[in-house]
């Protein structure tokens, strides 16, 4: 039998088509691939703002057309611009630039990066004593990209036998200066890893080990300390799991003082106030003193002040004030829960710091872990989890700002909760359930600019940080009659607004100052501590009144 040959050019021509159609792709993405601009290096790469400078490389373009170059991601101006050719730019250097990376766009899409360093933020000598001594200096790290809550060593000289008050900075911004169109000097900055988030790891003259922190962006690291600050070294932030953007930006003055009144005591008598003060966060910045009624024993401990009344006499009425300057941020986030990813088994300290029974947030009572159980399911993804728990939770609970339990497990079986206990039911749940989280405690501020003592919540995921959540005003409620920022509470969960200033993020845990002494605590004020004040020696009695938090003034 003969057998007839088959018809393969029906076969022969589809695939001549999908190759032809590859090409079609290929040729225009190889195109775009090799004619996209790379930095080769600046001239000077050391200067100063205001002067100028030379960009090197290819694939710039014969003409700027709609190209540009960028510090830190900040466009210049049209000024700016002195020449412009395929393989070298001459550009004056914008007056905010610090130390900053450099990239030039264009159609073809965005360079690699090249540092700029301000000539003014070079190791510098302090003056005085420390005068002869020489600054830090930053040769290596160990690696050049990271992601948020990674482990990073870095390698250098003169960072100091102790850390003390040196920090490590990492690069910073809010949406202002991203959509501004032009520089805004108090928008930009840094974050430093935190010491109540235990991520400085270790500090050696030659070696320092950090947790890179919560809102650090792809940037410049630097090190300063008191004998000035490094050169900066370009680090990158990679498998960010979605964005996170601070603006809305408000400056707030803000005043409260205790007052001391009825004092029974003789000579020999001690009384400690435990005062705080705004916390610092990626969005809660540049918390200032602005003035303090008396010297305080210990000007900052834990995010508290220390003041120490000495011989008090009888019925003599004393007060103590302080007023602080800060800075607040609306942050907005935007997750990717597919994204997500679980913490490597080096897990950042965050994840044996915030799980744990703090004998505040109850994550150990039973009823507590039952519901987290049921209301997460079979879910294993951490930002899925804790959606899933803020839901169960505002369903089996409603915000009464009346209802005051004597433990938050309590609120749980009987429905009703305050901000204060909404807010550690959640965090309770969320560390149930092996995701880190705390507490916030701190102040609200209405319309009137009047400030009301306020409770919230915030978690972690690796790779993005801390996301803000505020179980209270996710309720639709309004306490004190203010009125929310978003008028969709579920936006309440992930995103803040600028009127949430806090003064403690999880509980602030203090020490008696002597064996013998008496201290005293409170909760559902505006901070959440272990101690406010402490009386020793022959104080008999005495009444304390603690303000309000009362804003002064908002920028």
């Amino acid at each position: 039998m003969t057998s007839r040959p088959r018809r393969l050019w029906p076969v022969v021509a589809a695939g001549a088509l999908v190759a032809l159609a590859a090409l079609f792709v290929a040729v225009p993405l190889a195109k775009r691939a090799a004619t996209r601009p790379e930095l080769l290096g600046l001239d000077p790469a050391i200067g100063q703002p205001g002067s100028t400078i030379r960009v090197f490389g290819r694939n710039f373009g014969q003409d700027r057309d709609d190209g540009r170059v960028e510090f830190d991601g900040e466009p210049l101006t049209a000024s700016s611009y002195l020449s412009w050719k395929d393989d070298v730019i001459e550009v004056r250097v914008p007056l905010y630039a610090q130390n900053c990376t450099v990239h030039v766009v264009t159609e073809a899409g965005r360079s690699n990066p090249r540092m700029f360093l301000s000539r003014d933020r070079l190791p510098v000598s302090a003056a005085g004593d420390g005068a002869s001594s020489v600054g830090p200096r930053v040769d290596s790290l160990s690696v050049e990209r990271g992601a948020i809550g990674s482990v990073l060593t870095i390698r250098g000289l003169n960072f100091g036998l102790n850390r003390d008050t040196s920090s490590v900075q990492f690069g910073w911004e809010s949406a202002a200066s991203v959509f501004s169109g032009g520089p805004d000097q108090d928008t930009r900055g840094n974050v430093t890893p935190l010491d109540e988030d235990g991520e400085y790891l270790s500090w050696s003259d030659k070696e320092i080990r950090v947790v890179v922190p919560d809102g650090a962006v792809s940037g410049s690291l630097s090190v300063r300390t008191d004998r000035g600050s490094s050169s900066g070294r370009y680090f990158e932030i990679v498998d960010m799991p979605g964005t996170k953007t601070y603006s809305d930006r408000r400056t707030y003055a803000l005043r409260s003082f205790v007052s001391i009144s009825r004092v029974q005591a003789t000579p020999g008598n001690t009384l400690h106030l435990w005062l705080p003060f705004p916390a610092s966060s990626a969005w809660q910045k540049g918390v200032k003193v602005l003035s303090r009624s008396h010297e305080p024993l210990v000007p900052e401990y834990r995010g508290l002040s220390v003041y120490r009344l000495g011989d008090l006499a009888k019925d003599k009425l004393l007060t103590v004030s302080q007023d602080f300057l800060v800075q607040v941020h609306a942050v907005s986030t935007d997750i990717k829960p597919e994204r997500v990813k679980a913490p490597p088994s080096s897990a950042p300290p965050v994840y044996q710091l915030y799980t744990s029974d703090d004998g505040l947030a109850p994550s150990t009572d039973a009823d507590v872990k039952a519901f987290a159980a049921k209301a997460a399911g079979r879910e294993r993804n951490p930002y899925r989890v804790a959606k899933l728990l803020w839901d169960a939770l505002l369903g089996a609970v409603e915000y009464d700002p009346a209802a005051r339990s004597s433990k938050p497990a309590a609120a749980l079986k009987g429905g009703k909760a305050d901000a204060w206990d909404l807010s550690l039911l959640y965090v309770a749940m969320l560390r149930a359930s092996g995701i880190p989280a705390r507490p916030v405690a701190g102040i609200l501020v209405d319309e009137d600019v009047r400030a009301w003592s306020h409770a919230w919540a915030e978690f972690y995921l690796y790779g993005f940080g801390w996301v803000p959540a505020d179980p209270a005003l996710g309720t639709g409620a309004a306490p004190g009659g203010t009125t929310p920022a978003f008028e969709d509470p579920k936006r309440y969960f992930g995103n803040l607004d600028a009127r949430h200033v806090a003064y403690s993020r999880g509980l602030t845990r203090v020490s008696p100052m002597t064996p013998d002494s008496r201290p005293v605590g409170a909760d559902r004020r505006y901070s959440m501590q272990t101690i406010y004040e402490e009386g020793q020696g022959n104080l008999t009695s005495y009444t304390s009144f603690w303000s309000d938090v009362e804003v002064t003034g908002v920028y």
